[in-house]
């Protein structure tokens, strides 16, 4: 069986206090209340010779990387075959911090992070997400790829050279124009996804 698990993005913060701060702080804007349609839900509606996982992590909007880690270890027994992960911002710091400290007893196909954030000093918290080293996630992935935009608002360009000292046999995917991949189709990545 062949299965593509995407583990959203999210915020996470250093305390309480910044969480209730930025709440108040943020502006709503109108149009992002509408619904359009995400990749990653694109991905999955394309996507015919695979099943696509999208799991919903714990409390996106203030995310704690140990009650992630407890959701991703009731998910692991439900993998099997030919697996593709795919991270994308916080979930890609996840997955990154999660296959550093304990290693996958046996190796996905593909581990592809979209956009992560390393552990860059931005007035923005990364929480208990931040990132000390992607050292060894060749242990978990027979192939790992690094997608990142230059235009990106969220996650600083810079990010990926602290990913690609780590992860020297990682392929990197540069775009120029596609910020932090707020878009409703990822077509790159699908192509990806659909490499044997």
């Amino acid at each position: 069986m062949k299965q593509i698990v995407i583990v959203h993005g999210g915020s996470s913060f250093d305390s309480y206090e910044n969480y209730l701060n930025n709440l108040k702080s943020s502006q709503l804007h109108y149009e992002l209340l509408l619904y359009s349609l995400k990749w990653r839900d694109w991905l999955a509606q394309e996507t015919v010779d695979a099943d696509v996982l999208l799991p919903n992590f714990p409390n996106r909007q203030n995310a704690n990387y140990g009650e992630w880690k407890i959701y991703f270890e009731k998910l692991l027994p439900l993998l099997d075959g030919d697996v593709q992960l795919v991270g994308y911002s916080l979930g890609a710091m996840f997955l990154v911090k999660y296959l550093h400290e304990k290693p996958l007893e046996k190796p996905v196909r593909r581990l592809i992070l979209a956009a992560p954030c390393y552990n860059d000093e931005s007035p923005e918290d990364l929480g208990s997400f931040r990132i000390n080293s992607a050292g060894g996630l060749e242990k978990s992935a027979e192939e790992i790829h690094l997608f990142h935009s230059k235009d990106d608002p969220v996650v600083p360009f810079s990010e990926l050279a602290k990913f690609q000292r780590d992860l020297p046999s990682a392929k990197i995917h540069v775009f120029e124009d596609r910020g932090h991949f707020f878009q409703s189709t990822f077509p790159e990545l699908k192509e990806l996804l659909e490499e044997k």
